[in-house]
């Protein structure tokens, strides 16, 4: 039996051996986004020697113009390499040094060779580019630990028609989006300096190795972005503004647009993530105006709960009122132009943008409409309300209306001569005794009883 348990024991620790080993074996990869997938290999003799090559592998659909793969922290001062079509069915890979948000140029420093299993594949639909990299444990700007568990990498990316270039300082064009992550780089160890993905899986999307990274695709980001604001902007904004005119109920007009208000920022805060996710800075038409607008639009509440409590007191329109409707309505138009610059800058396609102007235009037609109309009916109102003169009150008007009050009359007083004879009466009143009614007629006197003499009881009664 003791034998028997120590076999099971030595055959649980073979395989979890064997599974490590064969886990370790394989390259580690990060995929930013769908298909768009970076991996990384290290040879245990470069991992300990800190030097020597490294094995990369860039994949992404042919219906990018170029992908790139980097070392580093950050696009300044990285070690990049971008992956292209060339033209004649494959690949060509281009290391270049990163320079911040200017275009990276060739770095003929850097040791690379493209290998096996690199070109087009999946009928022509992804590239691949298999490399190798003589001296990537540095370069001029920075290095990394080849057995690092935490190594920086970057990646960025640009949709568009192919480059369908050789040469490896082709002109590229500023990417969609980009990405950060770590690599636990000793996961990435094989065992042999050859070339580890021929006949290994090309084609799946699974993470492996990654310490840190974004996992969101900053595509969803922004098409989350502008699928949010149009909505404020061209659907709930114009409905809200339309519906106190149309109801007069301002409960239901604050609890709608305070819902956009909310939606507005959710919408704004995903355009900021997406704009930090791929380095969008600040500079453009869309961003800025953006910007404004949702900040100056912090303002509309204010206005609008001082507006109420003026029509309430006043029961009319001032200043305030006018500000908080003109305001609005200045802050409306100006969003709904700047949704379709923000079409124009995602790169949107041109139905897209027809739609969205089209839907635009009517919305905000059907808007002015009914605003000009309800103000007209509004203001009609206010000013018969304001002009009605009320008929003068008059004493005569409650004629007819109320009876008349007529005061009761006051009761006679008793004369002096009648309160002289009642005195001469009462004095000569008898006065009754009791006990001596009938003395006056002549009668026997009643006999008085003494009730404090108790009476004798029968002497028969004692012997009953």
């Amino acid at each position: 039996m003791i034998v028997s348990f120590r076999s099971l024991v030595a055959s649980a620790v073979l395989t979890g051996l064997t599974h490590s080993i064969l886990a370790a074996a394989e390259p580690v990869q990060y995929c930013p986004i769908e298909d768009v997938c970076y991996q990384v290999a290290v040879p245990s003799a470069s991992a300990a020697s800190n030097g020597g090559n490294i094995y990369l592998q860039l994949r992404a659909p042919s219906s990018y113009s170029w992908v790139a793969f980097g070392m580093g922290d950050a696009m300044a001062d990285s070690n990049l390499f971008v992956m292209y079509t060339d033209g004649t069915g494959n690949v060509t890979v281009s290391a270049r040094r990163g320079t911040g948000h200017k275009m990276p140029r060739h770095n003929a420093i850097t040791q690379t060779e493209l290998l096996g299993g690199s070109g087009l594949f999946n009928d022509g639909r992804t590239m691949i580019a298999n490399v190798r990299c003589g001296n990537c444990g540095s370069w001029a700007g920075g290095s990394m630990s080849l057995a690092s568990d935490a190594a920086a990498w970057i990646a960025a990316w640009k949709e568009g028609t192919a480059l369908d270039s050789a040469d490896v300082d082709a002109a590229i064009a500023y990417h969609d989006a980009h990405d950060a992550w770590s690599f636990d780089l000793t996961q990435a160890a094989v065992d042999d300096d050859a070339n580890p993905f021929l006949g290994a899986s090309q084609f799946d999307n699974n993470n492996r190795g990654v310490s840190s990274g974004s996992f969101a695709d900053p595509r969803t980001l922004i098409v989350g972005h502008g699928i949010i604001m149009a909505i404020v902007w061209v659907l709930l904004y114009p409905l809200g503004s339309a519906l106190m005119p149309l109801f007069g109920k301002w409960i239901l007009h604050a609890s709608w647009q305070f819902l956009a208000f909310l939606l507005m920022w959710a919408g704004f805060g995903l355009g900021i993530v997406a704009s930090q996710q791929i380095q969008l800075n600040f500079d453009s038409t869309h961003t800025l105006m953006g910007t404004v607008v949702v900040a100056l639009m912090a303002a509309q509440p204010v206005l609008g709960w001082l507006h109420h409590r003026y029509f309430v007191k006043y029961q009319t329109r001032g200043l305030l009122s006018y500000a908080h409707i003109w305001y609005g309505r200045a802050l409306l138009i100006i969003g709904i132009v700047n949704g379709g610059l923000g079409l124009g800058l995602a790169g949107a396609p041109s139905r897209f943008v027809i739609v969205y102007s089209v839907f635009a235009g009517v919305i905000f037609a059907i808007y002015v409409a009914t605003a000009v109309f309800a103000d007209f009916v509004q203001e009609l109102y206010l000013k018969e309300l304001k002009a009605y003169k009320p008929t003068p009150i008059k004493d005569s008007d409650s004629v007819g209306q109320v009876q008349t009050f007529s005061a009761p009359k006051a009761p006679k007083s008793p004369e002096e001569a009648d309160l002289a004879s009642s005195l001469k009466e009462y004095e000569s009143m008898a006065v009754e005794v009791e006990g001596n009614e009938g003395a006056a007629a002549g009668s026997a006197p009643a006999v008085i009883e003494d009730w404090l003499v108790e009476e004798d009881e029968e002497e028969g009664a004692a012997h009953h």
